[in-house]
């Protein structure tokens, strides 16, 4: 009894907190494929935004005769992820690697 009182109240005293710092720095890192294969430098949040981006837009195209709700909130959902990446990005949305060919010449 006297063990389960001191377990009990040392959980009380000690609030569990979980941090976000690694999943956030994850996010903020440059994803190297899908740089790459674009040319411009590209986050992998910013990756994260556009797939769901297309995964909204094409929710709605299959749900659009199902249920009309359903498909309004998905094209809402997406826009508002366009919104969000906008917001994120500013008008420098697009920087160039250095090592990108510029008109086919290195």
């Amino acid at each position: 009894m006297q063990t389960t009182a001191s377990i009990q109240r040392t959980a009380h005293l000690r609030p569990l907190t979980i941090s976000t710092a690694p999943v956030r720095a994850w996010l903020n890192a440059k994803s190297e494929f899908f740089s790459r294969i674009s040319g411009i430098d590209v986050t992998r949040k910013e990756v994260v935004r556009v797939n769901l981006i297309f995964l909204f837009m094409w929710l709605a195209a299959a749900i659009a005769e199902v249920s009309l709700f359903i498909s309004i909130l998905s094209i809402a959902l997406a826009g508002y992820n366009v919104y969000q990446l906008k917001q994120e990005q500013g008008d420098n949305w697009i920087t160039y690697d250095d090592d990108v060919e510029e008109g086919g010449k290195k």
